[in-house]
């Protein structure tokens, strides 16, 4: 089984300022102690101002994220797999709000 993060990790690998989590616990991407992705059932799940949230799931490029609660988080946002080609740049965007 091929990691579909594997891209996304490996950009992310040599950027300053940001650790790639791959152990155990929550996978995805950090920025000192705040997580900003992450890795999530095949999809991404990105840390963003509550206005890019909505303006992403306004255009059809990424779907409310609830935890399970029944309650929707307003700063985050799951990016399908489908729109791959987009996570790295959004990634991108994340980071520099969290950072």
């Amino acid at each position: 089984m091929t990691d579909p993060y594997a891209s996304v990790k490996a950009h992310f690998e040599d950027v300053e300022g940001v650790i790639v989590n791959a152990g155990r616990g929550a996978q995805g991407l950090k920025v000192g102690k705040k997580m900003f992705a992450m890795f999530y059932k095949g999809d991404l799940l990105l840390t963003l101002p509550e206005a890019r949230v909505e303006a992403l799931i306004a255009a059809g490029r990424g779907l409310p994220f609830d935890p399970g609660t029944g309650k929707v988080m307003k700063n985050r946002v799951l990016i399908p797999a489908s729109k791959k080609r987009t996570w790295i740049k959004l990634c991108e965007e994340a980071a520099e709000a969290a950072g």
